[in-house]
């Protein structure tokens, strides 16, 4: 369900950054991918606090603090793919 909601929110974040200014295609790319990665970092301590990431064979909560560094670059990869095909996309549906 976590990875669900995060796509739908990144698809909606990046499509209405996209929207708003559709002549500086890169700029929003980046602002859209930096807005991702505040959202999907923040949904990921809400998710946590509200003991939606309990694991189902242990019964306990995800401990990511060590992995941190990793979860941001993959979630900044992430975003920055989203973002640039939600953006492409809109481009296209536009001309």
């Amino acid at each position: 369900m976590v990875p669900y909601t995060l796509t739908i929110l990144c698809v909606c974040v990046a499509g209405a950054i996209h929207w708003m200014s559709p002549k500086a295609y890169w700029k929003a790319t980046l602002m859209s991918t930096a807005v991702i990665l505040l959202f999907s970092v923040a949904a990921l301590f809400i998710f946590q606090a509200s003991g939606m990431l309990v694991s189902e064979q242990t019964g306990e909560n995800a401990d990511f603090s060590g992995q941190m560094l990793t979860i941001t670059i993959l979630v900044t990869f992430f975003g920055f793919l989203i973002s640039l095909f939600v953006g492409w996309f809109l481009r296209v549906v536009r001309h």
